[in-house]
């Protein structure tokens, strides 16, 4: 193997191991921005640096589960509290009442990836879903995806 081989066989195994050891959310509507803010942090002096971001359609953000801004557990089963909503349908909200806070949250791991998408089953409450894999590939959000509901109009 030659030496410029070695080097692109190594800076893509690393590329890999370092996607592997995060957990990432992907924003994959073609049409709207999504916006993501974990729970409210443990440290107050972390508070700032928590992960609190937009992404436009396509856009995907990572956090290495050792980064306690982000991942307050620091380890890759460390759980986090996200709350998701589509920024141009601000009453749309993802995920489901829970933890310590009334809002809808989705639940990640260090090393899991958190994908927003449209509903393939045309539910006009449930315009879009959150797919969630494991650092496995294994499914974690059941056979209809995490739901994002528009409220019921009562």
């Amino acid at each position: 193997m030659s030496r410029l081989a070695r080097w692109v066989f190594l800076i893509a195994a690393f590329a890999a191991a370092s996607e592997a050891q995060a957990y990432c959310v992907y924003n994959g509507l073609r049409d709207r921005s999504v916006s993501f803010m974990q729970e409210e942090h443990p440290e107050r002096s972390r508070e700032p640096r928590k992960l609190n971001l937009t992404l436009k359609p396509g856009q995907q953000h990572c956090c290495n589960f050792y980064n306690l801004d982000c991942n307050p557990g620091g380890r890759e089963e460390a759980v986090v509290g996200l709350a998701i909503s589509i920024v141009e349908e601000p009453d749309v909200k993802c995920g489901l009442p829970g933890g310590r806070y009334k809002e809808n949250q989705v639940s990640v791991t260090g090393t899991s990836n958190l994908r927003v998408m449209p509903n393939n089953r045309k539910s006009e409450l449930i315009p879009y879903v959150i797919r969630i894999r494991a650092r496995d590939g294994k499914d974690l959000s059941g056979p209809t995806g995490v739901a994002c509901r528009k409220p019921s109009k009562d």
